[in-house]
């Protein structure tokens, strides 16, 4: 009895001491662009997104990186699709279809299409949105890419589009500029996370311990553009 005792004894020292030496996450600086909140919200709830201009913004950025890259964003099913945590109980193609079809022809009987257009014209942003669905559509007919128009393009966004969606091998030199970009727009916890928290990263052979000295620690964490996925 008495071996059992110091044997449970050893082990909550051993647990005790192991959770001491457990290292607090490290915190650092992210630039909140003014487009940061679509990574980390309720795009339901984003006032952000549904201003005329900034969707704009989003759509030629997005044609400019190409639409069918982005294709992994959605995941779609017979009657139903997923979008960014958005369930919508339709199937996606036919509702591009309605929706564009309804917008010229609000007299239709469908409830659904007809709440949609009169929210969107409510918010003053029907114009673009039924512009983004016109070429979405066409797009998927086509199989072209959309030409952007480089005036509302945000670079800014275009490049964490390029460095989350390559679909390339990766190497240490495209990590180190993938590294490098978000330390230059002021992701140093996106940074962090890119040399310690991204499985994507891990297998590469980068100076992690020189490149963390070049980012700003904070005292406050936020939620970064590029999150932990080794979890």
């Amino acid at each position: 009895m008495k071996k059992l005792l110091i044997i449970n004894i050893l082990i909550l020292s051993l647990i005790s001491c192991s959770e001491k030496q457990k290292k607090e996450p490290e915190s650092y600086i992210e630039n909140r662009t003014s487009f940061f909140d679509l990574r980390n919200s309720d795009w339901t709830k984003n006032d952000w997104i549904r201003k005329p201009e900034n969707l704009k913004i989003i759509h030629e950025t997005f044609k400019k990186f190409g639409y069918e890259n982005l294709e992994k964003l959605i995941n779609k099913y017979d009657n139903e699709f997923l979008i960014e945590n958005i369930y919508i109980k339709r199937n996606f193609d036919n509702l591009i279809d309605s929706l564009e079809l309804s917008y010229k022809n609000l007299k239709t009987e469908n409830k659904y299409y007809v709440e949609f257009w009169e929210r969107r014209k409510k918010e003053k942003n029907d114009s673009i949105v039924y512009e983004i669905i016109r070429e979405i559509k066409s797009q998927k007919e086509n199989n072209e890419k959309l030409i952007c128009d480089n005036r509302f393009v945000n670079d800014t966004l275009f490049d964490l589009l390029k460095i989350e969606f390559y679909d390339k091998d990766l190497n240490n030199e495209k990590a180190e500029k993938d590294f490098e970009k978000l330390k230059n727009y002021g992701f140093h916890q996106s940074a962090y996370n890119l040399l310690y928290e991204r499985h994507e990263y891990s297998e590469l052979k980068l100076d992690r311990d020189k490149m963390k000295t070049d980012l700003t620690k904070s005292s406050e964490f936020i939620n970064p553009w590029f999150q932990d996925n080794t979890k």
